[in-house]
């Protein structure tokens, strides 16, 4: 049986990690608790929005992200997510000197599962806890103004 691991304060510590050269470091994902939207699949070159599961963030950084899901997935592997923050492109246009005819409403995020935890309660579920790898400049800005205006009590 698998331990389970829960967020309880506005800050979680990823596990260690092993880099290349086979030493085990801390890192800190710095996770913020706030539910958003997301949708997700494991990462290929022909996901089509209609072969990603739906979910909420449990937490999210833009460092990291902590997410159920109906799936277990290896340590490793890698995970197309697309966020979806409410008004989004009127928060991403306040960063960048152009426009869109369709607004889009979320952005992409390249990550990987740092661990696969089972949760049971009325249906199996996993906490997916992950490291974002890729994440655009412009949309880390807009994840950052929404999570602190978030904590002070504006959505």
């Amino acid at each position: 049986m698998r331990k389970a691991f829960s967020v309880k304060n506005t800050q979680l510590s990823a596990p260690e990690i092993m880099h290349e050269s086979h030493e085990i470091t801390p890192f800190d994902l710095r996770l913020v608790t706030k539910k958003i939207k997301i949708k997700f699949s494991a990462y290929k070159i022909s996901t089509q929005l209609k072969n990603m599961s739906h979910s909420e963030s449990i937490a999210i950084s833009q460092k990291g992200l902590l997410f159920s899901a109906e799936s277990f997935y290896e340590k490793g592997t890698l995970l197309r997510v697309w966020v979806e923050i409410p008004d989004y492109w009127s928060r991403k246009s306040k960063h960048v000197d152009y426009r869109h005819t369709e607004a889009p409403t979320h952005f992409q995020m390249l990550s990987r599962v740092v661990r696969s935890e089972e949760q049971f309660g009325q249906t199996l579920q996993y906490h997916i806890l992950c490291e974002n790898l890729n994440i655009d400049s412009v949309d880390e800005c807009v994840l950052q103004d929404y999570l602190a205006s978030a904590a002070i009590g504006a959505t």
